[in-house]
C-alpha cells in the first residue's frame, strides 16, 4: 500500500447524526502519523489531539482563573468557564474551528481520560475526610445542616407546584423533581475546597460550614438510599430496588471490613521507611480500580465508590498525607480541568431559549433560596452574628465538582435533558461565583477581635499572673522558647500561665483541627508526629517550676494561609498578654541560614496585623552564641533592650523589666536618640520608666543599667548596634518606633523584612550572633485587612 493510500486511510472518518447526536465512524487500523514533513496533520492522530486538548484546557483555565482573580473566583469556576468559552460561546459557534480542536472522534477518548482521572481525584478527596468527625459535630451544626437541606427540598417542591399551575412543564417535571433532591446537597469536599481557596478554612465560620456540609451529605445519602428507594419499591411493587440497595450495603461492608484493612496493611508493611514505596502505591491504585469495576457491577458510579472508599481510610499522616501528595498534582492539575471543560462543552446555549426555560430557572433558583434561608435563619437563632450567618448561608449555596459529576451522571442516564443540564451548570457557575465575591468582602475572621479588649505586657502588671501563648512549628523551636520562658522569671508571687500551641500544616485532611493535647494523646492522628515529644519537654519544664507555672498544651492543624486565625482565636480565648512565635529562619553553628520557611513568614506577617494582643517574634541564634542559660548561678546572662521611642518600644521595655527580675539576668537599656530629641518633651525617656520599676522593686537594684547613645541618622544607629556584638545573649527591640525618626533615616529604604521594623530587620539580616526578640504592641485602632 503506497503512502497516499495510507494517508487516505488515516483520515478515513465518516460522520452521521442520530437523535441529534453527531457520531463518528473511524477506521480502526490507523497508521502511524509521520509528521508534518510528510504532509500528515498531527491533529489527526489520537494521541497528539489528546495531548493538545489537555494542554489547551490547562492553559485556558489558568488564564481564565488569572483574569477572574480580581473577582476572587475559585479555580473550579474558571475551569467550567473554560469549557463554556472553548465550546458554546467561542469555538462552538464555528463548526470548522471546533471540529479542528475537538473532532467528534476524539471526544470519547478525552471523556474516557477524564472519567478515569476523576476516579483518582474523588478517591483523593475521600481520603482527606474523617468520617468520625460526624460523631463530634456540634448540635447547632446538625440543626443548621438538616434544616437547610430539608428547606431547600421543600421550597423547591413548593415553587414547582406553583409553576405547574401556571405553565405545566410536561415531561421535564420529573427531571426537575430529581434535580431538587440532588440540588439540595452541599458536599463536604466542595466546601472544603472552597474554604481553602478563600483562606478561611480555620475560621469559625469555616469550621461551621464544614460540619454543616457533613450533615447535608448524610441527609442526602439517607434520602437517596432509604426514602427514595423505599418509595420506588412501593411504587413499582417490586423488591428489586431493595435487593440492589442491599447489595450496595454489602459492597460497602466488604470495603470497610476487608479492603480497608488490606490497604492499611500494605501501607504499613515497611514501617522503617519514611515514605511509601512505588510497589505499595501501585497496589493501592489497583485496588481502587478494582473497587470501581465492582461498583459498576452493583450499580454504583465508579467515582462514588472510589470516594467512599477514600472516606473510610485513615486521613492525615502517614497514609492519607502520602496518598494525597502523590495523587494531587496530576489529578488537580490535568484531569480536573479536562473533566470540567468537557462538562462545559456539553452545555447548549441555543437549547435554553424556549418558553419553559424561565419557569425551570425559577425552580432551580428556589432550591438555592431554600438552602440559603434554611441556613441563615437557624444560624441567627443560635446567636451567630448577622454577617457571619449571611456568609455561612452563601457558602452552603456553593456547588462544585461533586455536583457537576451528579449532573453528568443524570445526563448520561437520560434522567436529565440538555436544557436542564445547561441551566444547572450555568446557574451553578453564577451562584458560586456570586457567593465567592460576596463572602470575600463581608466575612472577615478578624472582626471578632475588634471588640476584644486588647491585652499587653504592661497590662500584666495589674494582673496576678502573666499569660503567654507560645507557638511551636517543630522540635527545634522548643528549646529557645523554654529558655525565654525561664528568663521571664516565673515565681510564686508572679506566676506565669503558659499556653503552648503546636502548629502543624494541614496535609491529607479536608478539615482543620484544633484540640487539647490530652485528646491528641488518645488519638491516632498524632501517633507519628512530634506532638508527644514536644509535650514531654514542656511537661519537664512544668515540673522544674512547680507552683510557678500553669501549663496547657494544644495542637492546631491548619493550612498556613489561615493558620493565624487559630493563633488569634487561642490568644483571645486564653486572654494572653503576649504571643511569642518563632522566626521563619534557622541558623546553623557556622552562621549560615540553614532553614528558611516562607509559609511561616506569611503566618507571622498576618499575625502581626490581626492579633488581639502583643506579639513577640523570637529570632533564635543560640546555635552560635549558646543557650540562654539563666539557671546557671555562677554566671550572669546579659540582655539588652534598644529603645528609640514609641508604643512598641514601651512594650518591649515592659517585657525587659520583667526579665530583669530574674536573679541571674542583667539588663542594659540602650536609649538611641538624636540631638533634636533633647528638646522634644513628647519623647518619654525610658530612664523614667526604669526608675518607676526599680522604685517599687528592690530586687532590680544593681541589675538594670542605662546607656544613652546620641546619633545623627540611621548610620549612627547601626554603628551603635554593632558595638553590642559579643556582649549580649539576647536583644529586645520594638517593631515600630517614632514615625520619621532621624535615628532610622535610611534604614527603611532597603528593608528586606519589613514585618520586623527597621531595627529588627537590621538585627535579623546581619551577621550578629545574639538572639533577638522583636515586640509589637497591638494598638486599639489597628486597621484590619
Amino acid at each position: 500500500m503506497d503512502e497516499a493510500s495510507n494517508k487516505r486511510l488515516d483520515q478515513l472518518t465518516s460522520y452521521g447524526m442520530i437523535n441529534n447526536k453527531k457520531l463518528a465512524c473511524q477506521y480502526i487500523a490507523n497508521t502511524a502519523n509521520k509528521g508534518v514533513w510528510y504532509g500528515d496533520n498531527p491533529l489527526h492522530a489520537t494521541t497528539s489531539i489528546l495531548v493538545f486538548q489537555i494542554i489547551l484546557m490547562f492553559f485556558v483555565s489558568r488564564l481564565t482563573h488569572f483574569l477572574l482573580s480580581p473577582f476572587h473566583q475559585t479555580l473550579l469556576i474558571a475551569q467550567i468557564l473554560t469549557g463554556i468559552i472553548v465550546g458554546p460561546l467561542v469555538f462552538g459557534r464555528h463548526d470548522t474551528s471546533f471540529e479542528i480542536l475537538f473532532p467528534a472522534s476524539s471526544i470519547m477518548t478525552l471523556s474516557t481520560f477524564a472519567e478515569f482521572g476523576i476516579i483518582i481525584y474523588f478517591f483523593k478527596m475521600g481520603v482527606q475526610i474523617n468520617y468520625k468527625q460526624l460523631m463530634r459535630i456540634e448540635k447547632r451544626a446538625v440543626i443548621i445542616g438538616v434544616f437547610g437541606h430539608i428547606s431547600a427540598i421543600a421550597f423547591g417542591l413548593f415553587v414547582l407546584s406553583i409553576v405547574e399551575r401556571i405553565s405545566p412543564l410536561g415531561s421535564e417535571k420529573y427531571e426537575i423533581v430529581g434535580l431538587i433532591f440532588f440540588g439540595a446537597l452541599t458536599s463536604c469536599p466542595v466546601i472544603s475546597n472552597f474554604l481553602s481557596e478563600m483562606n478561611i478554612l480555620s475560621s469559625e465560620i469555616g469550621r461551621m460550614a464544614l460540619s454543616t456540609s457533613m450533615v447535608s451529605d448524610a441527609c442526602m445519602w439517607i434520602i437517596y438510599f432509604i426514602i427514595l428507594t423505599g418509595a420506588k419499591a412501593v411504587g413499582d411493587k417490586s423488591f428489586q430496588v431493595l435487593i440492589e440497595r442491599a447489595l450496595s450495603f454489602l459492597f460497602f461492608g466488604i470495603l470497610y471490613y476487608l479492603l480497608r484493612p488490606l490497604v492499611i496493611w500494605i501501607a504499613n508493611r515497611e514501617t522503617e521507611r519514611k515514605s511509601m514505596t512505588q510497589g505499595q502505591f501501585l497496589c493501592i491504585i489497583c485496588i481502587i480500580l478494582f473497587i470501581g469495576f465492582f461498583g459498576i457491577i452493583v450499580g454504583l458510579p465508579t467515582f462514588m465508590t472510589a470516594f467512599w472508599f477514600g472516606v473510610i481510610l485513615p486521613d492525615g499522616p502517614p497514609l492519607g498525607s502520602i496518598l494525597v501528595e502523590k495523587l494531587d498534582i496530576v489529578g488537580s492539575t490535568l484531569i480536573v480541568p479536562a473533566y470540567c471543560t468537557i462538562s462545559g462543552l456539553r452545555t447548549s446555549v441555543p437549547k435554553i431559549v424556549g418558553s419553559k426555560t424561565p419557569y425551570m430557572e425559577v425552580v432551580i433558583i428556589a432550591v438555592y433560596a431554600g438552602k440559603f434561608l434554611g441556613t441563615i435563619l437557624p444560624s441567627l437563632h443560635y446567636h451567630i452574628e448577622f454577617w457571619d450567618s449571611l456568609a455561612l448561608g452563601l457558602i452552603m449555596c456553593c456547588k462544585g465538582l461533586m455536583d457537576l459529576s451528579m449532573f453528568n451522571i443524570l445526563l448520561n442516564a437520560k434522567n436529565l435533558g440538555e436544557v436542564l443540564y445547561t441551566l444547572m451548570v450555568y446557574t451553578m457557575v453564577l451562584m458560586t461565583g456570586f457567593a465567592s465575591l460576596i463572602v470575600y468582602y463581608i466575612y472577615d475572621p478578624s472582626r471578632r477581635y475588634r471588640a476584644y479588649m486588647r491585652k499587653s505586657v504592661k497590662d500584666s502588671e495589674r494582673d496576678f499572673d502573666f499569660k503567654v501563648l507560645v507557638c511551636i512549628h517543630n522540635e527545634e523551636n522548643v528549646s529557645p522558647m523554654i529558655d525565654l520562658l525561664q528568663a521571664t522569671n516565673p515565681t510564686n508571687t508572679s506566676p506565669i500561665s503558659v499556653f503552648v500551641l503546636h502548629l502543624m500544616e494541614l496535609s491529607g485532611r479536608a478539615a482543620s483541627i484544633s484540640t487539647k493535647n490530652e485528646y491528641a494523646h488518645k488519638s491516632n492522628y498524632y501517633k507519628d508526629t512530634s506532638t508527644q515529644t514536644i509535650s514531654n519537654v514542656f511537661n519537664k519544664f512544668l515540673l522544674h517550676n512547680k507552683e510557678c507555672i500553669t501549663l496547657k498544651l494544644f495542637t492546631a492543624i491548619a493550612p498556613h494561609a489561615s493558620m493565624h486565625d487559630d493563633i488569634c482565636y487561642m490568644a483571645m480565648d486564653t486572654k494572653s498578654n503576649i504571643v511569642i512565635v518563632p522566626f521563619h529562619r534557622q541558623w546553623s553553628m557556622n552562621g549560615t541560614v540553614e532553614v528558611s520557611n516562607a509559609s511561616i513568614r506569611l503566618v507571622n506577617q498576618r499575625l502581626l496585623n490581626k492579633a488581639p494582643c502583643s506579639i513577640g517574634v523570637l529570632i533564635d541564634r543560640s546555635q552560635m552564641s549558646g543557650k540562654l542559660e539563666v539557671e546557671h548561678k555562677k554566671c550572669f546572662c546579659k540582655i539588652a533592650m534598644i529603645f528609640l521611642g514609641g508604643p512598641d518600644d514601651q512594650e518591649a521595655l515592659a517585657y525587659g523589666m520583667r526579665v530583669a527580675e530574674h536573679p541571674n539576668i542583667r539588663l542594659t537599656v540602650i536609649w538611641v536618640r538624636c540631638k533634636a530629641q533633647q528638646k522634644n518633651c513628647s519623647v518619654k525617656s525610658p530612664y523614667i520608666d526604669m526608675m518607676e520599676h526599680i522604685k517599687y522593686r528592690s530586687n532590680l537594684k544593681d541589675k538594670v543599667y542605662f546607656n544613652e547613645e546620641v546619633v545623627e541618622d540611621g548610620e549612627g544607629t547601626t554603628q551603635a548596634i554593632r558595638m553590642m556584638e559579643n556582649i549580649f545573649n539576647l536583644v529586645i527591640v520594638g517593631r515600630h518606633h517614632i514615625p520619621d525618626s532621624p535615628c532610622t533615616l535610611g534604614m527603611t529604604e532597603w528593608c528586606e523584612l519589613p514585618e520586623l521594623g527597621p531595627i529588627g530587620n537590621l538585627l535579623a539580616t546581619s551577621d550578629f550572633t545574639f538572639s533577638v526578640l522583636v515586640v509589637q504592641q497591638q494598638p486599639l485602632d489597628k486597621h484590619f485587612r
